[in-house]
């Protein structure tokens, strides 16, 4: 047989200051003194939670406990919950007990046994009134007498047949003078709480509690309670954003949430705010349907108006008079529904379930209704329209109006979003002309930017295609940055190929030529992933001459766009781009909105010249500017601009904190951000080698086409995150692919991508020091040819450590010196270590200068593995840090995770020998434990 059914019941939360009142009102009854508490609050706040831990204050305090909870659908059956509350203790009882308690004036309320004159029990109802009191009145005192002091607890008494309500607001009158605690709970809200019997019950009551919502703290503690582990504050904030912290709505969502294994974590926190728990949407609807018509009618007013609800216009849209809807109004705040003193919901859930709950027709015939109030008396563009957005089949002369004005204002307020859905609503509206709607589609384009860059560049394709006028052809398609147009489809090049013929060649002047000018860039851009175009840019850029004008923004735009296609080829040096780039930057304000223009890619470009003193601040004053407004996706833009700053001057540390802030939320939106964000934090993520950025960019990547950048970048993550896990076969063939696309693509700049070097490394820890060898030194010409001092350096350094002898050593000071007129201070600190490495054997105190100072400038600049390596080299005897094949074999072995018997298994050798090998590496590694290893060989191999 199996055992008793256990229910498994969540935490009593935050319960702390009602409970003590029940203990005190407890300790009382002991003594003789009776009160009444009172449990209100709203449906699902934890009335009957709260009733439920009870009787283990009745424990403590050795109370009888009598329980008995009303139900809507047992209201007519006479005597129903006195019954619930005696039967079971008479019934328990022994039959000589029960007939001590049944006489007198106690035997007249209960029939003998199975005389049927009982329902469901002892308990007789036919019987006056009067009598039945009186008698349930003797029979707990008989009880009371025999059994001590007694704990009633009554759940929903709205609900409670009359004859159990009147003897329970008859026994609330005298039970002062009885050794009982009467504790009942009562539905704020519900009609039937506000009958006489209900009233006059709670009236008497001596305490009332209300159980609050839960705070933020709680909320979390139940979902880890529910899910069973530890979830993540995101989560639990989502949880009570929607449930508002009501206990029961929690639960429900939580149920829903555990059904489809959701984990609470960040990333799942849409998902609580899309749970749709059917049994609490039916239950609420059930519960709103039972009471008058005016509440129902006004809670779906407020659905239908939402935020800009409120009792004026709630009272034109149901027809009511403000008394009508205030009591409505009233009820349903004390329902819980309602921020607190405004008609507002307090949970999602509740809005969510009244929209479902009505017809379509019946949805659009608010929402017109709606609409119309909202815009006879005058309300702001954006109200109306938020109610128009419900409205499709219906036609209001005014509407296009509205919805224009609504967008241009919320543009006006930093909201593209809902500029967005304004114009998307707008373009569904037939009676536009071809003008109209070309204008519309340029403003949705506009707005787009910062929402779904490739929907805007169709959407101004789709704009352009219903002009005619070249010059309003031309306006339409600059009003999105060239950086826009890198991925278009080959339509949208065809389409400005075509309007730059019709406007003419850009010798044109004033307007015209500033049009002809943005126009050639955006044409430009769109072939940047085709060599012979990139080389078409490098050579259309020489064509201005050495001092090109920067005056307009359209001729700074389009030297931007030029100067990016030329430092990809590196079809002009270092220097040179540098400096026009500079004097770009000069003439541009630093304003947060420059991330959806053509000045991300002059960041790439400096930052590749190894320019980047200027840009900091230049990007620091941005910052500012967008912290001022908000925040919002510039912010994670401009950082991420300031991420790859940081990293090229070597600030290590200070790159990956701004990457891993971008990346702390949910996976990036790559239909807002497009590549903007994945360069810089996938550069910080290879060049720190840090295994949790690289595992966040390639869980959610954007999607891999013919975008030469993203599959570099991709590739690059890829073959990174494969030496860091040891495996550099792997690795190696991922870079070389990744190498040989941008290769074909043209992408020739080691500025850009320093692939080779990460090559070159592999090659020879794999035991191809020619192949390595040849490869940093095709680095180093690109490098030189280039000119950029970081380039130089890396590409030398590298260079020199895979050349033996005085050739090799040459090399290193090369890269010293030049990195000494570089920015990239980390680069530096990686050739010094090199340096110090090489020079130990044959000028040892010149080579602890080196690895001083390469200690102390990695330390400055947060370079983690060379600053180790700078330590390491310097504590060791020369030669004592080499490891032998076998030794490496075994460290890497025991870094993956693989205990000494795996890895004797693996090697065929005793487990002796592997703890002996280990036992070496450590020293020669200096470190103490096996969990330092992987950090030691990251050291050893960049």
């Amino acid at each position: 047989m199996s055992g008793p059914i256990t229910v498994r019941r969540p935490p009593l939360l935050e319960r702390e200051g009602e409970l003590a009142v029940a203990e005190a009102a407890a300790g009382a009854a002991r003594d003789g003194t009776g009160s009444v508490l009172l449990v209100a609050g709203p449906p699902g706040s934890g009335k009957s939670a709260l009733l439920r831990e009870l009787p283990s204050i009745a424990e403590v305090e050795r109370m009888t406990v009598l329980r008995a909870g009303g139900a809507r659908l047992e209201r007519e059956f006479t005597c129903g919950v006195i019954g619930q509350l005696l039967n079971p203790v008479l019934y328990a009882a022994p039959a000589e007990v029960r007939d001590s308690w049944l006489t007198g004036t106690a035997g007249r309320v209960c029939a003998r046994p199975y005389d049927g004159s009982a329902v469901n029990g002892l308990i007789r109802r036919d019987i006056p009134h009067r009598q039945l009191l009186a008698g349930l009145d003797a029979l707990l005192a008989n009880i009371s007498a025999d059994r001590g002091p007694l704990l009633v607890l009554a759940d929903d008494v709205h609900y409670a047949d009359e004859p159990s309500l009147r003897w329970l607001a008859h026994l609330a009158q005298h039970v002062q003078h009885l050794p009982v605690l009467l504790v009942c709970a009562i539905r704020d809200g519900d009609a039937l709480a506000d009958e006489p019997l209900v009233r006059q019950l709670a009236e008497a009551a001596t305490t009332t509690v209300r159980p609050r919502p839960l705070s933020a703290a709680a909320v979390l503690g139940l979902v880890n309670w529910h899910t069973g582990a530890q979830a993540d504050e995101e989560f639990g904030a989502a949880c009570l954003a929607v449930t508002g912290g009501n206990p029961m709505f929690l639960a429900a969502v939580l149920d829903e949430l555990a059904a489809e294994e959701v984990a609470p974590v960040a990333a799942n926190r849409d998902r609580v705010y899309s749970a749709r728990p059917v049994r609490l949407r039916d239950w609420l609807l059930a519960c709103l349907r039972s009471q008058p018509p005016p509440v129902w009618e006004v809670a779906k007013a407020i659905t239908v108006l939402g935020e800009r609800a409120d009792l004026d216009l709630i009272g034109r849209l149901t027809g009511l008079d403000e008394v009508a809807g205030e009591l409505a109004l009233r009820t349903l705040s004390r329902f819980g529904l309602l921020v607190e003193r405004t008609p507002r919901f307090a949970q999602v859930l509740v809005r969510e379930a009244l929209d479902e709950s009505m017809t379509v027709e019946e949805r659009e015939r608010a929402h017109v209704r709606a609409a119309e109030e909202l815009h006879l008396s005058g309300r702001p563009a954006e109200e109306v329209a938020d109610r128009l957005l419900g409205v499709l089949s219906v036609r209001l002369p005014w509407a296009a109006e509205a919805l224009r004005g609504a967008a241009d204002a919320a543009i006006r307020r930093g909201a593209p979003e809902a500029a967005v859905r304004y114009l998307r609503r707008l373009l569904l509206d037939d009676t536009l002309d071809d003008d109209d709607r070309a204008a519309a589609y340029v403003a949705l384009a506009t707005a787009e930017v910062g929402v779904d860059r490739a929907a805007s560049v169709r959407h101004v394709a789709q704009a352009t295609a219903l002009l005619s006028a070249p010059r309003d052809r031309a306006a339409a398609l600059v009003r999105l940055s060239p950086a826009l147009f890198a991925d278009a489809p080959p339509y949208v090049r065809d389409l400005l190929d075509e309007v730059m013929a019709q406007l003419g060649k850009h010798e044109l002047t004033g307007g015209d030529r500033e049009l002809a000018l943005h126009l050639e860039a955006r044409a430009r851009h769109v072939g940047s992933a085709d060599p012979a175009e990139l080389m078409a840019s490098a050579w259309r850029l020489r064509g201005f001459g050495p001092d090109p004008a920067v005056a307009t923004p359209a001729e700074r735009e389009l030297l931007t766009v030029l100067l990016y296609a030329t430092t990809k080829v590196s079809g002009s040096t270092a220097a040179e781009v540098a400096g026009l780039g500079a004097r770009i930057l000069r003439r541009e304000p630093a304003t947060p909105s420059h991330v959806h223009g053509v000045l991300p890619l002059l960041v790439d470009t400096l930052c590749a010249a190894d320019s980047v003193d200027e840009l900091s601040a230049w990007l620091d004053s941005a910052l500012e500017q967008c912290l001022d407004n908000g925040g919002g996706v510039e912010r994670d833009l401009i950082d991420a601009e300031r991420a790859l700053v940081a990293l090229n001057r070597g600030r290590l540390a200070e790159a990956g904190e701004i990457a891993h802030r971008v990346l702390a939320g949910p996976p990036p939106d790559w239909a807002r951000t497009g590549t903007a964000i994945l360069v810089p934090l996938s550069l910080t993520a290879i060049n720190n080698r840090d295994p949790e950025l690289i595992r966040r960019l390639l869980a959610d990547p954007p999607e891999e086409g013919a975008n030469v950048l993203v599959n570099g970048l991709l590739g690059l993550l890829r073959g990174t995150a494969a030496a860091i896990e040891g495996d550099r076969e792997s690795a190696l063939a991922f870079i070389l692919d990744t190498g040989w696309q941008l290769e074909r693509a043209g992408w020739r700049n080691p500025g850009l991508f320093s692939w080779r070097l990460s090559a070159a490394v592999l090659h020879k820890r794999l035991g191809d020091p020619e192949a390595a060898r040849e490869i940093a030194e095709q680095e180093l010409l690109r490098a030189h040819e280039w000119g950029a001092a970081a380039a130089i350096g890396r590409a030398s350094r590298v260079a020199g450590d895979m050349t033996p002898g005085p050739a090799g050593l040459a090399l290193l000071r090369e890269a010293v010196d030049v990195l000494e007129k570089s920015a990239n201070r980390s680069e530096l600190a990686r050739a010094l270590v090199r340096l110090g490495k090489r020079a130990k054997e044959t000028e040892p105190d010149e080579a602890a200068d080196h690895l001083a100072r390469a200690r102390e400038i990695a330390l400055d600049c947060g370079d983690a593995i060379a600053e180790r390596s700078a330590r390491l080299a310097g504590e060791r005897r020369a030669g004592a840090g080499t490891l032998t094949p076998a030794e490496g074999r075994v460290v890497e072995l025991a870094a993956a995770g693989n205990t000494n018997q795996e890895i004797a298994k693996s090697l065929e050798v005793s487990v002796r020998a592997v703890e002996k090998h280990l036992t070496n590496s450590y020293r020669k590694l200096g470190v103490k434990r096996r969990t330092e290893l992987a950090g030691a060989l990251r050291a050893r191999t960049w």
